[in-house]
């Protein structure tokens, strides 16, 4: 049902904050988030433009949560902006604050477990990022965020991409052991159907054999993105 209320109060914080692309909310004890049909000023190259990135993100929200409850509940929609009830701590949180330490495996395994389910639904994402899933600890629950990305600069299934995508993420980070990413893949290779999308991970590698080469070589600048990639290269072709 249509929240006037609510809508008053998205107009006003608007109002206080006109730059923001994306506003945090207090309404009734409740956090929401607030995203805005606007440019972010950065990544223009990898993101379509800022009207078509927020129609995409509506839509394939809307088609998720109509199969499976995986992306943000959206409780308003207009023509500028959309808003979220707030999913929880992202990932990136989820395994570095001391308060989520005893459900960080927890966390990660249904993160990969949600990707699969996402993918045998025939969906995908478009970059599962760690920033871009949270995890509700009261409730145990995984909401993918930002789905406006569907920009493709490598010819693969929507699938394998964001597969790979999720655990080149992971490698971002340079944690001390991978313990969070088996779980990750151990959630993932759960659901029926996985073993396909695993296979065609494996493929991806084989087939795009230069371009990780090149990767490995590049290695030694440091370049944190090209690690990653290296570093995910090498975790997948030993699964």
């Amino acid at each position: 049902m249509f929240n006037r209320s609510l809508l008053k109060s998205v107009q006003s914080a608007i109002t206080k904050a006109p730059d923001k692309r994306i506003l945090s909310l207090s309404f009734e004890n409740k956090t929401y988030f607030v995203k805005r049909r606007m440019g972010n000023g950065r990544n223009a190259f990898a993101k379509q433009n800022p009207s078509a990135a927020f129609w995409c993100e509506a839509y394939k929200i809307m088609t998720v949560n109509a199969r499976l409850p995986l992306a943000p509940k959206v409780v308003l929609l207009d023509e500028d902006f959309f808003v979220m009830e707030a999913a929880g701590k992202t990932l990136q949180g989820v395994a570095k604050e001391a308060e989520y330490a005893a459900v960080r495996h927890d966390a990660f395994e249904k993160a990969g477990q949600g990707l699969a389910q996402l993918h045998a639904a025939g969906l995908h994402h478009g970059r599962p990022a760690l920033r871009d899933i949270a995890y509700d600890k009261e409730t145990g629950t995984i909401t993918f965020l930002d789905w406006e990305n569907e920009k493709k600069f490598v010819d693969a299934p929507a699938p394998v991409l964001d597969l790979f995508l999720f655990l080149h993420s992971c490698f971002r980070e340079e944690w001390p052991d991978n313990a969070l990413i088996d779980a990750a893949v151990a959630g993932y290779g759960r659901v029926e159907g996985s073993s396909q999308t695993m296979a065609a991970l494996k493929e991806f590698i084989t087939d795009h054999h230069t371009l990780f080469a090149c990767c490995h070589a590049l290695v030694p600048f440091g370049w944190i993105d090209v690690v990653s990639v290296d570093k995910a290269q090498a975790y997948i072709t030993a699964l």
